[in-house]
């Protein structure tokens, strides 16, 4: 892979979900500096930031890729040293040291969850989330479950949420997205990933906001199932995709739009299971920002 390629495959959706994304440009960056012949520190740094804003610019919607990546960047023009050599073992070291954590967060936010997860439940998910998958198959190892998804258009990602759970002998039952209300209401609870999450809200696929509200009436709690590494700061922009994923090769005068992700407030939300445990929204934000403020980011 190349840095080239691996922004292409993520901008494509060749690579999606946020995790995936972020496991992705990590590893990329890792084999920049591993296959760098700059000959002087800066040189290397310099190569390093202009890999690490490409990757970030693929998906700018994704703070969990932006905040590991930025980290490696400061790391790399704090490290003092004249040798190369010296640059890129301490680098490499720390970029270990990431991957090492971001598993260990992923185990934590897998335990916690089954801590709120009984026996016997019909869990509703929508699109597709890497840690909610894991969270399912682990889960299903020791207790009884089921699953309703929803297909998520216009890319059917759910359907490869439906795949995959099948072939862990889960059992789960496949919904339209305007069937939504019908599995929702056959839940017992509602677990889905975040893209980002502000002060305020959760960005994730489209469609989530409309079933969290659908939940609420229906008095299913839902959780979000993300890192603390997911917030950002910043203010985020929906991404609006190409028309064609829509509706390919549409009659004239018909004006498409499709948005990506929408904004789910806090108030449709029961919990966010993260590394520190079950959350409520607010106390999310606070860790993510003691956090970040360690990482000085």
């Amino acid at each position: 892979m190349s840095i080239e390629q691996t922004y292409q495959d993520i901008k494509s959706l060749k690579i999606q979900g946020a995790s995936n994304i972020s496991d992705a440009a990590i590893k990329e960056i890792k084999n920049l500096v591993k296959k760098s012949t700059a000959k002087k520190p800066h040189l290397l740094t310099e190569e390093i930031e202009t890999g690490i804003e490409k990757l970030k610019s693929a998906r700018p919607t994704e703070p969990e890729t932006e905040n590991y990546l930025n980290y490696i960047n400061y790391f790399s023009k704090r490290v003092i040293t004249q040798k190369i050599s010296e640059l890129k073992s301490e680098i490499l070291k720390e970029i270990n040291n990431i991957q090492k954590e971001k598993e260990k967060s992923t185990l934590l936010i897998i335990n916690n969850a089954q801590k709120l997860l009984k026996g016997n439940q019909k869990i509703f998910t929508h699109c597709h989330s890497s840690t909610v998958m894991e969270i399912l198959k682990q889960v299903h190892r020791s207790k009884n479950i089921r699953v309703n998804n929803t297909e998520t258009r216009p890319l059917f990602q759910g359907r490869i949420t439906a795949k995959e759970l099948s072939q862990a002998k889960i059992p789960v039952e496949h919904y339209t997205d305007t069937a939504a209300r019908i599995a929702i209401k056959d839940s017992d609870i509602m677990l889905i990933g975040a893209d980002s999450i502000t002060y305020n809200k959760v960005y994730n696929k489209i469609g989530s906001e409309m079933i969290s509200i659908i939940a609420k009436h229906e008095k299913i709690p839902v959780y979000i199932c993300a890192s603390l590494m997911k917030f950002t700061n910043q203010r985020e922009e929906i991404e609006n995709r190409h028309p064609n994923e829509v509706w390919k090769d549409a009659p004239k005068g018909i004006h498409i739009n499709n948005p990506a992700f929408e904004k789910i407030a806090f108030k449709y939300i029961k919990g966010i299971i993260c590394e520190k445990g079950i959350l409520k929204p607010k106390k999310y934000v606070k860790e993510a920002r003691k956090m970040l403020k360690a990482f000085s980011l």
